[in-house]
């Protein structure tokens, strides 16, 4: 693998932020220019901050795009940067690059690369697009313009196949700069239930509260990718249990998993199912078990009573069950905690760059 052939990747992420789909495509940048490809990378705002912000021996290119909770200026924003990216990477027609597109919202570069005879690359991290209309168009962009297409999960390769390109599953991994931080948990008598997650209702936030109502003897940490401004809108008519603790988003989240004894997921099933699960990923990491939906890929990570649980959030006694019960239980904790480290080794950060390098160089 010495005499591997260089090439010059030109990636597009639309949103640059915190969440698992930046994080990604910075760990996949990072592993491909390690080995000596040329990476370009579009992405939103030049002051904007995420986790492609700076990313060192990257060409960066930036556009104007930021969320709003107006939704025809997001759809204006939204079609005006499609429009902008067309032309930008049209520019590209001459030159010898492969197009990179993290997600399905950045179709006009894909449209772009299918005009200008470019290889495609689509990085498909989740697939649930409102309305049905629009995912309908994205997906068939994606159809027409794609030689491969990387999907997260084989669940997500179940539940959105495509017809004419080369579907891949690339199962995440954290990078060197994740597992080389891991901090040894500390010791305590505390039991702490943690829980990441964006600012969505369907996320399980409201439940999450109940639960730390309810056990009153547990801690229950919650950590939200939102603004602490954001955080005090969207909370304003709540109160919180003495034993739980809310933290807005957060660029080191070590501190949080050394601390933790367990981590949950409740997602709805009915409006949204996980097509990964990196915070299950980097708690296993740590020797954390995890309660986790029973659908989705996020479920791919876990095997029921090996390394946590598969519980539906609609069955919350049977999760408030079994967190007492692991918190209660030494044994059963150690041993869960032991095989999610094991489960961990599954995913591999060299082998996830190994797999995504060879569909970069495949003809």
């Amino acid at each position: 693998m010495e005499n591997r052939t260089k090439k010059r990747i030109v990636c597009v992420h639309l949103y640059n932020d915190y969440s698992g789909a930046p994080l990604v495509l910075s760990e996949v940048i990072n592993g491909l220019s390690a080995r000596g490809h040329q990476i370009d990378l579009f992405t939103s705002g030049k002051n904007a901050k995420g986790f492609l912000s700076n990313l060192e021996g990257v060409k960066h290119h930036y556009f104007h795009y930021r969320w709003t909770a107006t939704k025809y200026i997001n759809f204006f924003r939204f079609f005006f940067n499609q429009f902008f990216l067309f032309f930008i990477f049209l520019r590209y027609w001459r030159k010898d690059v492969i197009f990179y597109v993290n997600t399905l919202w950045p179709f006009a570069a894909a449209l772009a690369g299918k005009l200008t005879g470019k290889k495609v690359i689509y990085h498909l991290h989740e697939t649930s697009v409102k309305p049905k209309r629009l995912k309908r168009f994205l997906f068939r962009i994606l159809d027409k313009s794609a030689s491969d297409v990387i999907y997260v999960s084989k669940y997500l390769k179940q539940k959105d196949p495509v017809k004419q390109t080369h579907p891949h599953v690339v199962y995440n991994a954290l990078s060197p700069d994740f597992t080389d931080n891991i901090k040894p948990r500390g010791k305590t008598d505390e039991f702490t239930v943690l829980m990441l997650c964006s600012l969505k209702k369907y996320k399980g936030i409201k439940e999450f509260i109940q639960l730390a109502a309810r056990l009153s003897n547990v801690h229950f940490d919650l950590v939200v990718s939102a603004s602490e401004e954001d955080l005090n809108a969207y909370f304003k008519n709540d109160r919180f249990p003495e034993n739980m603790s809310l933290y807005p988003a957060q660029v080191d989240v070590h501190p949080f998993y050394s601390k933790a004894s367990l981590v949950i997921n409740l997602s709805h099933p009915d409006k949204w199912l996980e097509s990964f699960g990196l915070t299950v990923l980097e708690a296993m990491n740590y020797g954390i078990p995890a309660i986790v939906p029973p659908h989705g890929g996020i479920s791919e990570l876990v095997e029921d009573g090996y390394n946590g649980y598969k519980i539906s959030v609609k069955k919350m006694d049977k999760i408030t069950e079994v967190i007492h019960e692991i918190s209660q239980d030494t044994a059963l904790h150690q041993k869960l905690s032991k095989n999610a480290r094991e489960m961990a080794r599954k995913f591999d950060y060299k082998s996830m760059i190994d797999s995504i390098e060879a569909i970069v160089l495949s003809d």
